[in-house]
């Protein structure tokens, strides 16, 4: 999917393996980073400067907490790529939407509210009230508000999937239980209407590819990513052979990484408990982003409907290569 786009001098992609625990420094260790520089046809510089001096820098006991993070907060994050407007493409790991079938399910609403939401946009109006994405103080352990009411939406009966989630064996966007996606959910779709606000443009499907596309934030999945380029296997136990599998589907598409060799040793070495890669998740982001800056990217709909469509949102990966 090739976009049109608006000339600039620069051109930077931002990919960010999102983790959305309340706590500020949880925050800063599980939200990852990366920043690429396109410098040329097929060429992206990973360098280790901009947003990715976070991931080299030097830590210690005489720094502020928030110096000694690898990564951001959420609400810091908003508020940096708001704020730049080289940012022409930004991909994250977080559901965008929840199944269509759950807007549209009275007993879902019931637990918060009088009617059904029906549309994405109504479920996003919503949890204005319900999420407050600004921390009471600058303290480590500062907290998000999540109204409590929401927590009784942590039920079995609402792990449902969207259509882009059982294409790409993604989890369901509520899922509570074994990791954060519930949180990622409700403090993402916030996030994202935040980044709208500021003149970012969330990009839901390829129906909406005949517009003019200059700030694009899509969604991936970076289990789906390392199956895309080729990696059999389980990347999160070796990503050091998903990562090379990566680079060589892209030099496979022309794309060339003046990859910083610190940036990249972070990548394959950078995890938070209990084993969870970050760093490789996020480069996983940065293939997506790439992709679809170059125009052979792939949505995965699965069977949704047009309607469906257009409130759920799809999973982008890069294309596969075509078989020899």
């Amino acid at each position: 999917m090739r976009q049109r786009r608006v000339n600039r001098a620069v051109e930077l992609l931002i990919v960010c393996d999102f983790g959305a625990p309340l706590g500020a420094s949880a925050q800063s260790k599980k939200t990852i980073v990366i920043e690429a520089a396109r410098s040329g046809d097929g060429r992206y510089r990973i360098a280790p400067a901009g947003r990715n001096e976070r991931l080299v820098r030097r830590c210690g006991s005489s720094r502020h907490w928030a110096d000694n993070c690898r990564g951001w907060t959420i609400p810091s994050l908003a508020r940096s790529l708001t704020a730049d407007r080289e940012v022409i493409v930004a991909s994250f790991d977080f559901p965008f939407s929840i199944p269509y079938s759950l807007l549209q399910n009275p007993t879902f609403a019931g637990r918060v509210s009088a009617n059904a939401f029906c549309t994405r946009a109504n479920w996003i109006r919503f949890l204005e009230t319900g999420v407050d994405l600004a921390f009471a103080s600058e303290r480590a352990d500062a907290r998000l508000r999540l109204d409590p009411a929401l927590q009784s939406w942590k039920d079995k009966k609402f792990w449902a999937k969207r259509a882009t989630d059982i294409a790409t064996n993604a989890q369901p966007a509520l899922k509570d239980k074994f990791q954060n996606l519930f949180n990622m959910t409700v403090i993402g779709s916030r996030f994202l209407e935040w980044l709208s606000s500021g003149g970012m443009q969330i990009v839901l499907s390829r129906r909406e590819k005949g517009r003019a596309v200059e700030r694009a934030v899509i969604e991936t999945y970076p289990g789906a990513v390392a199956k895309a380029v080729g990696f059999e296997g389980n990347y999160k136990q070796k990503p050091e052979y998903c990562l090379e599998a990566a680079e060589t589907y892209l030099l496979a598409q022309g794309i060339t990484l003046d990859f910083d060799g610190e940036v990249r040793r972070f990548c394959l070495e950078y995890r938070t408990p209990p084993n969870d890669p970050d760093g490789a998740d996020a480069f996983l982001c940065l293939v997506t982003a790439i992709c679809f800056r170059e125009g052979f990217s792939e949505w995965h709909q699965g069977h949704a409907t047009p309607e469906q469509l257009d409130e759920e949102g799809c999973i982008v990966t890069p294309a596969k290569l075509a078989a020899s």
